[in-house]
């Protein structure tokens, strides 16, 4: 049995689609050192908080066994499924910052002759 090719219906053409970031970020520019990992089955969570030097009452407060809370600035949710790309963006864009910034390759950083 062979099938007919049904002439009515629209053809269908293949679309590329480029996308481009804002360089305007929608929430305003933020500083962290601070960052903080988990997941769960379904997303990855990326915390960034902005970690000030420890004041004497913050030491006490160790001593204690009380937490110091680090302020969390910005909290990003992702999907597993983008994790590679971005791990592959920020080993990307480190080397890149290695060599134009500290005049070393991804092999030399780790090592104390440079």
């Amino acid at each position: 049995m062979t099938k007919k090719l049904d002439k009515t219906a629209p053809e269908r053409k293949a679309v590329t689609i480029s996308l481009t970031p804002s360089l305007e970020p929608k929430l305003g520019r933020v500083y962290s050192n601070y960052v903080q990992v988990a997941h769960t089955q379904y997303e990855f969570t990326i915390r960034f908080g902005d970690f000030s030097p420890l004041r004497s009452e913050d030491l006490v407060k160790q001593k204690s066994g009380d937490k110091i809370i680090v302020p969390n600035i910005v909290e990003i949710i992702i999907t597993p499924d983008l994790i590679p790309e971005v791990m592959k963006a920020l080993e990307t864009n480190y080397t890149r910052f290695l060599e134009n910034f500290r005049g070393l390759t991804k092999e030399e950083e780790g090592t104390e002759d440079h």
